[in-house]
């Protein structure tokens, strides 16, 4: 069991990594990660996702974007959450509601996501669609967003 979740986890891997081309390695791909997103695999899930939401190996469809990052998100996958929030900000597949992104955004920033986090500096230095303007926490996230960078390039550099 082991050696096939790892397998179909690579395959999957391999698609997002580029070293695939657009023809079987793709379908194997994707039927990779929706075997084990359909298993509750919350990784393939989030994987799903962003392949549909940016048409990576299949076709852009918003709708299945949204259930599998729905789903990984309600299971608490910090870049799901991110993405979910995206969708709502710019109403992909759902009208444009920035008080439900900036829920998601904030618990993806809350587990460290720096996408979110910049995201929503943005969305309170501004006081963008009626959320009220904070520059306090617009700088904190700001903050978190740079020890995040340090903390990858310290980590590169290793």
């Amino acid at each position: 069991m082991t050696k096939t979740f790892c397998g179909l986890l690579l395959a999957g891997t391999l698609l997002i990594a580029g070293t695939g081309t657009p023809s079987l390695e793709d379908q194997e791909s994707y039927n990779a990660f929706f075997e084990l997103a359909k298993s509750g695999d919350v990784d393939s899930q989030t994987m799903l996702g962003e392949m549909f939401l940016d048409g990576i190996g299949v076709k852009v469809d918003h709708e299945k974007a949204f259930y599998w990052l729905a789903k990984a998100a309600n299971n608490g996958d910090a870049q799901a959450q991110y993405l979910l929030g995206t969708m709502y900000e710019n109403g992909l597949k759902v009208a444009p509601n920035l008080e439900r992104a900036v829920k998601w955004y904030e618990k993806a920033a809350a587990q460290g996501d720096a996408m979110a986090q910049y995201n929503l500096a943005i969305i309170y230095k501004e006081g963008k669609g009626g959320i009220e303007k904070d520059m306090k926490k617009a700088f904190e996230l700001i903050r978190q967003v740079q020890a995040s960078r340090t903390q990858l390039e310290h980590h590169a550099r290793n």
